[in-house]
């Protein structure tokens, strides 16, 4: 009995200690279950993590990629932009440089060629063309230039003939003008001759209209122009080329050059001794006492008038003053 009863006894204990492995090993399964399922669950969460971290890694790569992708782009095209601004800076300095080049080979041509040329014969004068002389001849205007037998028209000394010419008396201008190939052209400007002065009984000299002493007169020159007289025995001498100083003679010039040619065909000589002094001699004897050559226009109107109203009666005139005039009748009248 008391066999059956632990026999009993050990088998409840047995089947209880399997009932408790059993509900262990069951909570252990349990247990390691909730854990796995648990670590699966991190797992899952990490995987999404890193999944989720490896996209926003890979985007962020993606996008530095395609920046740096971008910026590499931009350098090489500012590169390409850089070398071709630098290729065109290269060709425009090698242009300047070639164009200074050219300049300056140009201007050496020229020069070398110029005095070459200058030091050569070529231009050598043949031919000297003279215009404008009538008191001179031709002969006489190409023997006072005295061009030289080498002169060509690029040596030609242009301010020494000029200055001879001038240094003659009757030429008031010359101007030189070369004519390529082989011609000089000279254009004279004779002074006019203004009167005859009387020196004395024994001179007579031709003075121009602007008060140039011309040359001793001839007796054609005499007898043929207008006749200033009765000057100043002070008077000094002429010289050919010098302007006359003497003042009643420069003021009978500046009456001659002032008057009307109708006035000025009456009158035969004028007596100069001095600039108050100065009378007109008329083709009809009559004296007009004329004085200086202040307004010559209301003496010349005066004068007509006198003329006109007593021609024929009258004898002088005096009109120094224009304003208040003299005259004075023929006798008889």
């Amino acid at each position: 009995m008391a066999s059956a009863s632990r026999s009993r006894s050990d088998s409840s204990s047995s089947r209880s200690r399997r009932g408790r492995k059993q509900n262990t090993g069951a909570n252990s399964r349990a247990r390691r279950s909730s854990v796995k399922a648990h670590q699966n669950k991190k797992s899952a969460r990490l995987q999404r993590t890193n999944k989720a971290r490896q996209s926003s890694e890979n985007a962020q790569k993606q996008a530095n990629e395609s920046k740096r992708k971008a910026l590499d782009k931009g350098r090489r095209a500012g590169d390409i932009r850089a070398e071709q601004r630098a290729k065109r800076q290269r060709w425009q300095y090698l242009r300047y440089i070639a164009r200074i080049a050219i300049v300056i080979a140009v201007i050496l041509l020229i020069i070398f060629g110029s005095i070459f040329i200058y030091r050569s014969d070529l231009f050598h004068v043949n031919n000297v063309q003279v215009n404008g002389s009538a008191h001179l001849t031709s002969q006489e205007i190409t023997s006072i230039a005295a061009v030289s037998d080498d002169s060509t028209l690029l040596r030609l000394d242009s301010k020494g003939i000029k200055e001879r010419l001038e240094d003659n008396a009757w030429v008031q201008n010359a101007a030189i003008h070369r004519v390529f190939p082989d011609t000089i052209v000279i254009d004279i400007t004779e002074r006019e001759p203004g009167a005859v002065v009387k020196i004395n009984d024994r001179s007579n000299w031709v003075i121009s209209t602007d008060g140039a002493w011309l040359s001793a007169a001839t007796t054609d020159d005499w007898e043929n122009a207008m006749k200033i007289i009765d000057v100043s025995p002070s008077m000094p001498a002429p010289i050919s080329g010098a302007m006359c100083a003497d003042g009643g003679i420069n003021n009978a010039l500046d009456i001659l050059n002032s008057i009307s040619d109708d006035l000025r065909s009456r009158i035969v000589s004028i007596s100069a001794e001095s600039s108050i002094k100065t009378s007109l001699n008329l083709v009809d004897g009559v004296t007009v006492a004329f004085g200086d050559s202040s307004d010559i226009e209301v003496k010349e109107a005066v004068i007509n008038s006198l003329l006109n109203e007593y021609e024929g009666r009258i004898s002088y005139i005096n009109v120094r003053v224009p304003t208040r005039p003299t005259y004075r009748m023929l006798e008889g009248e």
